[in-house]
C-alpha cells in the first residue's frame, strides 16, 4: 500500500528525472526508467497478496473454530448404533498447531518465491528498446540534419522545401488521427498499428530568444502542407496505389494549422527550458476521437507521453540551446499495458492459489493428517486408555470396508478403467508400498490395545496419568488405589492340572480358547475381565455412583445372565468340542470328560488398581 505514494506526480516526476534534460533523450533512458520502475512498483504490490491470504486464513480458521464448539442444543447424541465408521474416523481430524504452521510457512514462501522470479524476471530483462531504434528516434535525427542544412542556406528552395516534406513525413507517419481511427485507408499499414503518436512539436530552448528565432525559421509554409496533402489524396484515392503504407489525413483544421506560425507556448513547470510549437489536438473532437484535449505536453502526465529529439550529430551545448522536439502520445498503449497488467495479476493470484493448494494438499495428505490422525488417536487413548481396543476395531473395520470396495471395483472393471491402466502403465499386480506415516499410526493403535490388554481396567488409572504427565518421559506406577463398589465375578477351570499335564505347552491355546468366550460375553454384558492367572478369572461389573437400586439390580443381572452365557458358549464351542475325544483327557478323564467351568458371583466393595 505504500507504493501508492509513488504514483502521486511529484514523486513519479522526481523518479523518472527531467525529459529535457539531454541524458535522459540519448538511448530513450527515460522511458527505460520509466517502464522498469512501473513494473517494479506493481511486483511489489503483488505483496499485497500475503495480506489476502491472511485475512482468508483467519476468517476460515474462525469458522471452524465456531463449527468445532460442539453440539448445538437438542442434537441427538445418545444414538451411537448407526454410527457410520468411516464418518467418525473423519470427524477425528482436527488441524494440528504443526499443520497450520506448515501450511502456512509453505504458502508464503510459495508466495515469496513467485514474485522474487517475477522481480528478477523484470529488473534483469533487456527491454526492447535497446534492440535498435525507432522510427520516431530515426525521424527526428532525419528532419534535424534538413533543417540545419536551411540554417546554413536559407534560401534554397530546395533545400527548404525537403525539409518541410521531411517533418510533414514525420508527423504523418506517426498520424495521431489515423492512429485512433476505426481502420487503416483501404485496408493498408497505418500508423494505428501502433500505441503511441505524435501529438505536439516545436522547438525546446533554455532561451526565449533563441526559441523565438528558431520557431519563425522552423515552421511550415501553407504552399507545402497543402502540396504534400494533395499528394497524399492523389496516391490513396488511386486503384493503382502500390503504397504499403497510408498516412491518412488530418483535420482542416490542423491541416491549416501546420501551415501557421508556431504560438503555442508551453514552457517547463521548473522554468529551465522554453517551447515553442502547435499541438495537434488542442480542441476535442467527437468525429475525430479526440476525447481530451492536449495543448501542452504536461497536460498528458509523465507515463501518459514521450519525448524523441534528435541526438545523432548534435553536441550537448547545441542541444542544450535549442533542439526540436516530438511529444507522443501513449495512453493507448498504457491503457492496453495496465490491462494486460491486471491480467498478470490474475493469473499469479491464480497460480500461487493453485501452487499453494498442490503444495498444502501434497503435505497434508503425506504427512500431517497421517500426523494429526496419530495425534487424535493418542489424545483418545490419553483420555480414555481402555478405548484404544475399540479405536483398533473400527481401524479394522475401515480396513474392511476399503478392501470390500477394491475388490468390487476390481470385480466390476470398465473398458475405460483397463485402456487408462494400460496407457498408464498401471500394473494389476503391483502392491502399494506403506508410507512410514501409516506404519506408525497403526503400531500406535497397537500399543494401544497392548497397553489396555496387559493393564486391564484396574491399570487404566495409571495409563491416564503417565499420558497426562507430559512434563517427563518417567513412568510413574505407583498409583493410588480406588474404593469402588461392584460385582465381583470369579471362574475356574475345572481339571485344569490335568489339562496341563495332558496338554502341556498346548495349554495355552486351550486356556485362551475360553478367555476368548468368558471375556467376549462378559464385554458384552457391560463387564470387564480384571485379571487371569491360571485356571482363574476374576470378572468385574463397576457400580457408578450415578447407578440407582433399578440400575444396580439389572447390572446384577447382566452377570448373571453373563456367566449363563458363558456356561452355554463353553459347551456350545465346536473348538472346545474338540477336546472331548483327547486320548490324554479320555484316559485321564474318562470317555465322558468335557471342559467344565466353576462360577461364582459376589457383591461388595474393593480397592481396584495395579500392583506388580
Amino acid at each position: 500500500t505504500v507504493t501508492l505514494v509513488l504514483d502521486l506526480t511529484i514523486i513519479n516526476n522526481l523518479i523518472l528525472g527531467d525529459e529535457e534534460e539531454l541524458k535522459n533523450i540519448r538511448g530513450s533512458r527515460t522511458a527505460k526508467i520509466g517502464a522498469r520502475a512501473t513494473r517494479l512498483v506493481r511486483v511489489i504490490r503483488l505483496v499485497r497478496i500475503l495480506k489476502l491470504y491472511k485475512a482468508v486464513y483467519e476468517a476460515n480458521q474462525a469458522k471452524k473454530r465456531r463449527a468445532a464448539r460442539g453440539p448445538k442444543p437438542g442434537d441427538d447424541d445418545d444414538d451411537w448404533d448407526d454410527e457410520d465408521v468411516t464418518l467418525r474416523v473423519d470427524q477425528m481430524h482436527q488441524e494440528s498447531r504443526v499443520g497450520k504452521k506448515l501450511s502456512e510457512l509453505t504458502t508464503r514462501r510459495v508466495i515469496v518465491l513467485v514474485l522474487t522470479m517475477l522481480l528478477l524476471h523484470k529488473l534483469l530483462r533487456i527491454d526492447a528498446s535497446q534492440q535498435f531504434k525507432t522510427s520516431a528516434d530515426y525521424g527526428a535525427d532525419v528532419v534535424n540534419q534538413a533543417f540545419e542544412k536551411v540554417q546554413m542556406y536559407p534560401a534554397n528552395e530546395t533545400l527548404r522545401v525537403s525539409y518541410e516534406r521531411a517533418f510533414l513525413q514525420y508527423l504523418y507517419y506517426h498520424n495521431w488521427y489515423t492512429g485512433h481511427a476505426s481502420e487503416c485507408p483501404g485496408g493498408k499499414l497505418c500508423s494505428r498499428m501502433y500505441e503511441s503518436h505524435v501529438f505536439w512539436v516545436g522547438i525546446v530552448s533554455n532561451n526565449a530568444e533563441t526559441m523565438a528565432d528558431i520557431a519563425r525559421l522552423a515552421q511550415i509554409r501553407r504552399s507545402t502542407v497543402d502540396a504534400w496533402v494533395r499528394e497524399i489524396d492523389a496516391v490513396e484515392s488511386s486503384d493503382a496505389s502500390l503504397w504499403v503504407f497510408t498516412y491518412g489525413r488530418m483535420p482542416l483544421r490542423v491541416e491549416a494549422k501546420l501551415g501557421e506560425a508556431w504560438t503555442d507556448t508551453c514552457d517547463t513547470r521548473s522554468g529551465d527550458y522554453f517551447r515553442s510549437g502547435i499541438s495537434l489536438i488542442d480542441e476535442e473532437s467527437d468525429e475525430w476521437g479526440v476525447s481530451y484535449a492536449a495543448k501542452c505536453p504536461e497536460d498528458l502526465r509523465r507515463g501518459e507521453r514521450r519525448k524523441y529529439a534528435p541526438a545523432l550529430l548534435i553536441s550537448e551545448s547545441r542541444y542544450e540551446s535549442w533542439h526540436i522536439a516530438f511529444y507522443f502520445d501513449t495512453r493507448p498503449f498504457v491503457f492496453w499495458e495496465a490491462i494486460f497488467s491486471l491480467c498478470v495479476v490474475g493469473y499469479i493470484c491464480l497460480a500461487l492459489c493453485i501452487a499453494s493448494l498442490m503444495f498444502s494438499n501434497d503435505a497434508n495428505r503425506l504427512v500431517l493428517h497421517p500426523v494429526e490422525k496419530m495425534i487424535a488417536k493418542v489424545e483418545e487413548i490419553r483420555a480414555n486408555p481402555l478405548s484404544a481396543m475399540k479405536v483398533a476395531d473400527e481401524e479394522f473395520k475401515v480396513e474392511e470396508i476399503n478392501r470390500a470396495k477394491a475388490r468390487k471395483q476390481e470385480a466390476s472393471r470398465s473398458m475405460s478403467r483397463i485402456l487408462k491402466d494400460t496407457l498408464l502403465c498401471n500394473s494389476r499386480d503391483a502392491v502399494p508400498e506403506l508410507l512410514e506415516t501409516v506404519i506408525l499410526e497403526k503400531t500406535i493403535i497397537k500399543l494401544g490395545s497392548l497397553l489396555a490388554l496387559g493393564f486391564g481396567q484396574a491399570g487404566a488409572q495409571i495409563i491416564e496419568h503417565n499420558m497426562n504427565g507430559i512434563d517427563s518421559a518417567c513412568v510413574d506406577a505407583m498409583i493410588d488405589g480406588t474404593r469402588v463398589d461392584c460385582i465381583v465375578g470369579a471362574t475356574r477351570i475345572r481339571d485344569f492340572s490335568t489339562a496341563t499335564e495332558v496338554l502341556q505347552s498346548k495349554v495355552m491355546t486351550f486356556v485362551n480358547q475360553i478367555a476368548e468366550i468368558v471375556h467376549g460375553v462378559v464385554d458384552e454384558f457391560h463387564g470387564y475381565a480384571s485379571k487371569n492367572n491360571g485356571d482363574f478369572f476374576l470378572m468385574i461389573w463397576r457400580k457408578l455412583p450415578e447407578m440407582d437400586a433399578a440400575k444396580t439390580a439389572k447390572l446384577a443381572d447382566m452377570s448373571m445372565l453373563a456367566f449363563t452365557r458363558v456356561l452355554g458358549a463353553v459347551h456350545r464351542s465346536p473348538v472346545l468340542a474338540a477336546y472331548r475325544g483327547h486320548p490324554g483327557l479320555q484316559q485321564r478323564l474318562g470317555k465322558n470328560c468335557r471342559v467344565n467351568l466353576s462360577c461364582g458371583l459376589h457383591f461388595g466393595w474393593a480397592i481396584e488398581g495395579a500392583v506388580g
